[in-house]
């Protein structure tokens, strides 16, 4: 049964809120762009950026609440894994998708509130904080966002270290989101 409720995070992950938003605008934005919520933003702006980042954050926390459901040690790690995995790589658009950061924040604010919201906290400020400094400058080098997030992804591995689950869960996300990461810097 905890197969299901991975395959079934795989597949929640893989409705690329992007791609439908640029689809519903007449663009197909893996040729322009990363489709996810910052791409989005890059292309079609402010407004729809922020709906592609609410619907991502909402199906993290949709596969989260569905982890819940599973019995054995290794569904929550798995459930996680795969809404990342669905999300980055999306059966549904030709495996062309979004560099899961969005979903991973879904996952862990619904799991483990008291932990994930500082890690967001130290994520956007040290995203702000490159981008004051250095990013603004020097616009041909990593974005902002990607660049918090690894702040947020390392202080969060740090604090879930004694959860068992949840740790594993999250290394396995940021283990996806790297891996996505250091794909779509290659391409620029």
């Amino acid at each position: 049964m905890d197969g299901l409720w991975v395959l079934g995070a795989y597949l929640l992950g893989s409705l690329s809120f992007g791609q439908i938003a640029g689809r519903l605008r007449g663009v197909n934005l893996a040729e322009r762009d990363t489709p996810g919520a910052s791409g989005v933003f890059r292309q079609l702006g402010a407004g729809w950026g922020l709906a592609v980042a609410l619907g991502d954050i909402l199906k993290g926390a949709l596969a989260a609440y569905l982890s819940t459901f599973t019995q054995a040690p290794w569904g929550l790690p798995l459930v996680g894994a795969a809404v990342v995995a669905g999300h980055n790589w999306p059966v549904f658009f030709g495996f062309r998708g979004g560099g899961g950061i969005a979903p991973t924040l879904g996952f862990f604010v619904f799991l483990y509130p008291a932990l994930a919201l500082p890690a967001v906290a130290l994520g956007l400020g040290a995203a702000g904080l490159y981008w004051l400094l250095y990013w603004r400058n020097h616009r041909q080098s990593w974005y902002p966002i990607p660049v918090g997030a690894a702040v947020g992804y390392l202080y969060a591995l740090w604090a879930l270290w004694p959860t068992g689950g949840g740790f594993w869960a999250l290394l396995l996300a940021t283990s996806l989101v790297a891996v996505r990461g250091l794909r779509i810097a290659r391409k620029l």
